[in-house]
């Protein structure tokens, strides 16, 4: 069995724990695990593994891992860096099943370290052992105290059992994060840091962690991924089990050699693609770890509205207006309350506003049946699927927090599965009550909008990898499509590669002379656009190479002696096919879509409208090729100029189904290709009104040097 196959299980609830390099010494990095698991009762096996052997911490220990009565799930190598591979290889002999190694200086500090975590890599390859570092933090259990870390922060407590797993690249990030998570009284199932990923990394760990049934939500930190395939299937895997993923992703860099004349390439960027891919696969992107902590306790409660509608209850009419900005950002509604609900709210609190958001101002804190009477009718008559309410610093008042709680109680019990959070600060007894009570207590009003506009996210993606739902499977390849070759290709071979590939390309005919000109200008048309076909010249308006709007048989001739008159004077030595005669093709919504050979994901397809949107505002999306029509749509909607495609300024409706197809029918293309192509610009697609379909007007493709 490969290591790639084999469980993560040992890993994250092992039975029985060995640790090479075992310590009398409570603060070296071989005795602090023992210690620990001691004090906090861990249930199994400890194992220390000391040359000497004798007695550790009280426990017996062994001279060498081979002589173990047994074989264990965990074996914690914590020698410096020249001994970690003899040490590993006994302990595959030994028939371990996993292995943490603390040690660091391997490929993070020089060749030979290089060369050792190769030899890591191999072993790990050749057995059925799985390995996490080295150079990492370690893992831990809170649930059972299976403690294969060597960080000291049980000293000061021990984390809460929960269903949050969390996982990071960084051992010191994900120590953080665990303190942070326990000082919120955050419940965690795994922790574990993957260090320099010799084989396990936060790929795998995800893709444990979405069929563990203990685990609803993955918080993970990353810097990037050597498994992309395996990443985007651990995401699948966790959406169609209904898990959230909260991902904070830094470390952004260049994109590969980029192709300078295309516009794709240009546009694209290694955070950009991530970004895409996040949301492709119905993941959380965060960047910050309150927000990554916010969001896994908001996921943790396990409510994902299905809708954007929400509802706000506030003493502060300053903080009404932040709220309706923040959910504008985020794009939750703040529907006006019906007339029903505001003429009740006026009979309790007349001097209030309450179209929604609703401000009773203070009056509410020394009217508790104000209170209960306004939170009641925003969720029985409010139609809103999040209830926000903002009650400040009141928490920190015993009297008043007395009789809050006495109203949540209440409403609660009435509303058992509403999404209630709380914006609030209070006392940590008080928050742990309240969040028993399934209400999410979030201090700062901007954070808590951030988390509830997350699940509105979690709540749409679940509902789309849901089973019985429809499939969003990418479109079939027409049976003539064919791979590009691997040369500069012309505008009239990409067309033609790309019609063949399903994609609407304007019908163009090749032209050698003025004759052969006005014969193709009769066949495609009146009025024709005439371009100089060369694979030389990408620019071909800036030399002249260009003729638009052609009328009559004596334009076209002119235009073509005047195409290879300007060619022959700025561009002499490029290799000309001829001329271009195509129908000129006008109106619609100028687009760009295109393909990018990503360096980590592969063909990654783009979409951006046309013009300004795409020179000056950058105004593109991306997305993981393949993917059907239904992704395309969600692709077309992410853009800021979307608006354009509904029509303005008295333009008709473009055809959305038909540029969703066009992307999809791309992506297909690029990912049957991805070996081949570089990059692909369609640029302009001009989508017609709706029900008229859209046309491609110039074409480039790009293919990889062998």
């Amino acid at each position: 069995m490969s290591s790639q196959a084999s469980s993560l299980l040992p890993l994250f609830d092992p039975k029985t724990i060995a640790i090479i390099g075992a310590s009398d010494n409570i603060q070296k990095f071989g005795g602090r695990p023992i210690r620990f698991m001691k004090e906090a009762g861990f249930t199994g096996t400890i194992y220390p593994i000391n040359p000497r052997g004798g007695v550790i911490q009280g426990l017996q220990a062994y001279k060498d891992i081979r002589d173990l009565p047994e074989a264990v799930d965990m074996c914690i190598v914590t020698v410096p860096a020249p001994l970690v591979v003899d040490a590993v290889r006994n302990c595959a002999e030994a028939g371990v099943r996993s292995v943490v190694i603390f040690s660091s200086g391997f490929s993070e500090v020089s060749e030979e370290g290089v060369a050792w975590q190769a030899e890591l890599a191999e072993i790990a390859a050749q057995h059925d052992i799985r390995m996490v570092g080295p150079n990492c933090m370690g893992t831990l259990n809170p649930a059972s105290f299976a403690i294969g870390t060597f960080a000291s922060f049980f000293e000061h407590g021990w984390p809460k059992p929960g269903n949050i797993s969390i996982i990071s690249q960084s051992g010191a990030v994900g120590g953080h994060t665990l303190v942070l998570a326990r000082e919120r009284g955050l419940g965690v199932r795994n922790w574990i840091t993957t260090g320099n990923e010799v084989d396990v990394d936060v790929a795998d760990c995800i893709a444990h962690c979405a069929t563990d049934p203990g685990t609803t939500v993955i918080a993970a930190y990353i810097e990037g991924t050597r498994k992309p395939e395996r990443l985007m299937q651990a995401f699948a895997a966790a959406r169609a089990n209904g898990k959230a993923v909260v991902m904070m992703k830094v470390g952004a860099s260049e994109v590969g050699a980029v192709a300078a004349n295309s516009h794709t390439a240009s546009l694209a960027g290694a955070d950009a693609i991530y970004d895409a891919m996040f949301r492709q696969y119905g993941v959380v992107r965060v960047y910050s770890l309150d927000e990554l902590l916010d969001v896994s306790g908001a996921a943790a409660a396990g409510q994902f509205p299905a809708r954007n509608r929400l509802g706000i209850v506030t003493i502060s009419g300053g903080i009404g207006v932040l709220t309706s900005d923040i959910a504008a950002m985020y794009d939750l509604e703040v529907p006006e309350l019906p007339e029903k609900a505001q003429k009740k709210l006026k009979a309790l609190m007349p001097l209030a506003a309450v179209r929604n958001p609703v401000d009773t101002t203070a009056q509410m804190l020394n009217d508790m049946p104000v209170f209960e009477g306004s939170l009641r009718t925003m969720l029985s008559e409010g139609d809103c699927d999040a209830t926000l309410v903002f009650l400040s610093t009141v928490g920190f008042s015993p009297r008043m927090m007395a009789q809050i709680r006495e109203v949540l109680e209440n409403v609660r019990a009435d509303y058992p599965d509403d999404l209630m959070i709380l914006s609030m600060v209070c006392h940590g007894p008080e928050r742990e009550y309240l969040e028993g009570l399934k209400y999410l207590v979030i201090e700062d009003p901007n954070r808590a909008i951030r988390a509830i506009a997350a699940l509105v996210d979690f709540g749409k993606s679940f509902a789309r990898a849901a089973p019985g739902s429809t499939a969003d499977s990418p479109p079939a390849l027409p049976n003539e499509a064919v791979a590009p070759p691997r040369r500069a290709l012309s505008e009239i071979e990409a067309g033609d590669i790309l019609a063949k590939a399903g994609l609407p390309m304007t019908p163009g005919r090749l032209a050698n002379s003025a004759d052969d000109a006005a014969q193709a200008a009769m066949e495609v048309g009146y009025p024709v656009v005439m371009k100089i076909v060369s694979p030389d010249i990408q620019h071909k308006s800036d030399i002249g190479g260009v003729k638009l709007n052609l009328q009559t048989v004596d334009e076209v001739r002119a235009g073509y002696q005047a195409i290879m008159a300007a060619v022959g004077q700025h561009a002499r030595d490029a290799a000309i096919d001829g001329i271009l005669v195509a129908p000129m093709v006008s109106g619609g919504v100028e687009t760009i879509i295109g393909v990018h050979r990503d360096p980590v994901f592969g063909p990654v397809v783009l979409f951006g409208l046309g013009g300004i949107f795409v020179e000056v505002l950058k105004d593109v999306t991306f997305r993981i090729a393949p993917f059907g029509v239904d992704e395309a749509h969600r692709m077309i909607n992410e853009v800021r100029g979307r608006a354009m495609l509904d029509g303005v300024r008295g333009q008709a409706p473009a055809d959305v189904d038909a540029l969703a197809m066009a992307l999809a029918q791309l992506s297909v293309y690029a990912a049957a290709n991805g070996d081949v192509i570089e990059s692909i610009d369609i640029n302009p697609l001009l989508v017609r009104a709706k029900g008229e379909g859209a046309v491609a007007v110039d074409a480039l493709i790009i293919t990889q040097s062998d």
